[in-house]
């Protein structure tokens, strides 16, 4: 497994919602979860006994329970409320979303379902920056509850 400082942090100060935010934007490094990296680090979190997971689905229903065919932005949109309520049915809504985007099996090298893969190429520039920016927040807001 990956070492994150973050992870890292969270745990040592029993800061949930950093850990979710964490784990939450692992989702965009490993969109198609077939790494198992998302599922390892969760296991990781939860056996040094802090608990992640809410127990129930509270909020916006799952993306996937509206839709037979997703987008990027559907994509987002499901890590988004799985870092407010993070339970094993927005787990799962994000798994069923990336796979179907991002699985490679399911399409050729460099192209992705559901889009022009025109549209699709230039956002992948805009993703990784969203990720950097996640990222960069999230040790910004450490940094400042030292």
């Amino acid at each position: 497994m990956q070492r994150y400082d973050a992870i890292e942090s969270g745990i040592e100060k029993n800061d949930i919602k950093t850990l979710r935010e964490a784990i939450g934007s692992i989702c965009y490094t490993s969109t198609d979860f077939s790494s198992g990296e998302f599922d390892e680090i969760v296991r990781y979190v939860e056996a040094k006994g802090i608990k992640l997971k809410d127990d129930t689905l509270i909020g916006n229903p799952l993306i996937s329970s509206t839709k037979s065919s997703f987008s990027d932005e559907d994509f987002a949109r499901a890590v988004f409320e799985l870092k407010r309520n993070f339970c094993d049915e927005r787990i799962g809504d994000v798994k069923k979303i990336g796979k179907a985007l991002y699985a490679s099996d399911k399409q050729e090298p460099g192209k992705r379902p559901n889009a022009q893969s025109h549209q699709q190429e230039s956002r992948l520039p805009m993703i990784a920056g969203l990720v950097a920016a996640v990222i960069i927040i999230a040790v910004v807001i450490l940094l400042l509850r030292r």
